[in-house]
């Protein structure tokens, strides 16, 4: 009897040269959003996706060797310097340097597609933080921070030099951006914030402590503290711009305390800092400090969410490429059915919150244009894909990792990295108890549920023609979450808030279906929407265990989203 052969390693070790060409729904997913405009964004995708794969190997070497705390200078004297290690700056050149925060601003590309700033700037987000997360927070900022700028202040020659500094390419000439606001006093709390704002003559200079400062390095820092007038809670809080060098040894009147010592997103150095008497700007006073900084939040939100997708497609992606060719029981992993059925659930959960996020993102743009639905939409849609998409990015990086098997739980496998990263989603911007108040708030406030509402029902009767089925059974999901909202209503406030949670999920559950149903309109979408909508609409919930309900669903919806993660000898 002739003895098995067997490789005598089995231990696939797939690279990928660009994240954007490793994406086999790439070319359709975004020739859809961008419709005749894709030639000019399309570009920018592939740099991105490029410049990912490149980030890997520095993004090994800067989570490894994270940011360290200078106190003092040679001679002695106080200092606040953080030192990074050379990886960190190889990853600022393949990020700001080819153009991450940049394209949102630039003219040129403003004018040849007009009205699509988010959705370009976020698509190519998507593929560079498929490699380094850590970075991509004070890429958020220094975007956000150059937004807020520009629509509350963009007047002020200070900030008008700022803009040119946090939106160039030139790694000499950057200027990063941050936001210092949470405090030791409240944390979430903001209203509890005491930092204060002191007039100076015609200037302003900011004293106390802030607790959690992301890119505590960064040039441009937005700043909330209270001012002069002593109002309580957040009405009271004015939002300033303090600048690291304007004017000339203003960083010295930054004192950083100490650096945290985090979980995850190690290469970015967060820190404490107590500002003494630091110059600052004033962008918005009393009454409007928060509203302004809140947009900020926002967008920071939005970003949040794109990074949990970043993190669900990459190690989607490890997974798929691996079970391509590791061999156990006698098969490929991509062969046995247990395995198909996992991964195919975390694809179909994946999609569901692409093609959700990307609806957010194109609200946001709308609503910046002046549209008025637009804009409840983007209120309504962002605390609930920021609560949901960091939920899943631990729950499917962690599944992803499991799908490979021990090699990777190794640190030679980016899955660990990936994972740790995951775990301060739900943290950061508002956890989801916070953002579950959130939605509450702008239940209340905006009726913004109406807009989402009729969106969904737009994309339900857009798509009833071609998949009749599945129209009608979103449609039911519709009428559950309505009468959902009858019992909120009625419900004693305590009782509203219990239920918030549950709520947040149903509503991006409705949401993301229809406009999974709406893309299936696209013949070369159609497959894996419509086996990703078959699939979500048995799960009860977007963490439910991978492959548990696989008697649902017909295991032909597998092998369309199996292709859609990877394509075999792609």
């Amino acid at each position: 009897m002739t003895a098995p052969k067997f490789d005598n390693h089995n231990i696939p070790s797939p690279e990928q040269e660009n994240f954007f060409a490793a994406d086999p729904l790439a070319e359709a997913l975004w020739s859809r959003v961008f419709g005749e405009g894709y030639a000019v964004v399309r570009p920018h995708l592939e740099r991105m996706g490029r410049c990912g794969a490149l980030a890997e190997r520095h993004a090994v070497l800067a989570d490894r060797h994270p940011p360290t705390l200078a106190t003092h200078d040679v001679r002695g004297e106080p200092a606040s310097r953080v030192d990074f290690h050379p990886a960190y700056g190889e990853l600022e050149a393949l990020s700001y340097g080819e153009g991450i925060v940049n394209l949102k601003y630039d003219p040129a590309f403003l004018r040849a597609l007009p009205g699509f700033r988010h959705r370009a700037g976020f698509a190519g987000g998507y593929y560079f933080a498929q490699s380094e997360s850590g970075l991509f927070c004070p890429i958020c900022m220094t975007d956000g921070a150059a937004w807020v700028l520009e629509r509350r202040a963009g007047e002020l020659p200070i900030v008008q030099e700022t803009l040119a500094r946090l939106t160039t390419k030139e790694l000499g000439e950057l200027w990063q951006g941050a936001m210092f606001l949470t405090e030791r006093v409240g944390g979430s709390d903001v209203g509890a914030n005491s930092v204060e704002a002191i007039r100076d003559g015609e200037g302003w200079r900011l004293r106390g402590h802030k607790w959690f400062c992301s890119n505590v390095m960064a040039e441009a820092i937005l700043v909330l503290a209270r001012m002069p007038e002593g109002v309580a809670g957040t009405r009271g809080l004015g939002l300033f711009l303090v600048l690291r060098d304007r004017p000339a040894g203003n960083g010295r009147r930054i004192r950083i305390e100490r650096l945290k010592d985090k979980f995850g997103t190690r290469s970015m150095a967060t820190g404490e800092v107590t500002l003494e008497d630091a110059e600052a700007t004033l962008i918005a006073g009393a009454g409007e400090g928060f509203k302004a900084m809140a947009e900020m939040i926002n967008l920071s939100r939005t970003y949040n969410a794109v990074a949990s997708l970043s993190l669900i497609r990459r190690g989607i992606l490890e997974a798929l490429a691996y079970g391509a060719e590791r061999r156990a029981f006698g098969a490929r992993l991509r062969e046995l059915p247990l395995w198909r059925a996992t991964v195919a659930d975390l694809v179909a959960e994946h999609l569901a919150s692409l093609v959700g996020v990307v609806s957010m993102i194109e609200a946001l743009d709308e609503a910046e244009a002046g549209d008025a639905s637009a804009a409840a939409l983007s209120r309504i849609l962002t605390p609930i894909a920021k609560a949901v998409t960091a939920k899943q990015a631990i729950w499917s990086v962690s599944e992803s990792m499991e799908a490979i098997g021990a090699n990777a739980y190794i640190e030679w496998s980016p899955l660990p990295r990936l994972l740790r990263d995951a775990q301060v989603l739900p943290i950061w911007e508002g956890t989801t108890n916070v953002l579950s108040l959130d939605l509450l708030r702008v239940l209340g406030r905006d009726r913004a549920h109406e807009a989402l509402f009729a969106r969904v029902l737009q994309a339900i009767e857009g798509g009833r023609g071609e998949h009749p089925e599945l129209a009608a059974a979103i449609e039911r999901r519709h009428g559950i979450v309505v009468k959902s909202l009858v019992g909120l209503a009625e419900a004693a406030p305590a009782e509203q808030q219990r239920r918030a949670r549950g709520l947040v999920e149903a509503l991006w559950r409705l949401f993301t279906a229809a406009m999974l149903l709406e893309g299936a309109s696209d013949e070369r979408l159609s497959a894996p929407f419509v086996a990703a909508l078959q699939r979500i609409l048995v799960r009860p919930h977007t963490v439910a265990p991978a492959g548990a309900f696989a008697e649902s669903v017909a295991s032909s919806s597998e092998e369309p989203l199996l292709r859609a993660g990877y394509q075999v000898g792609g």
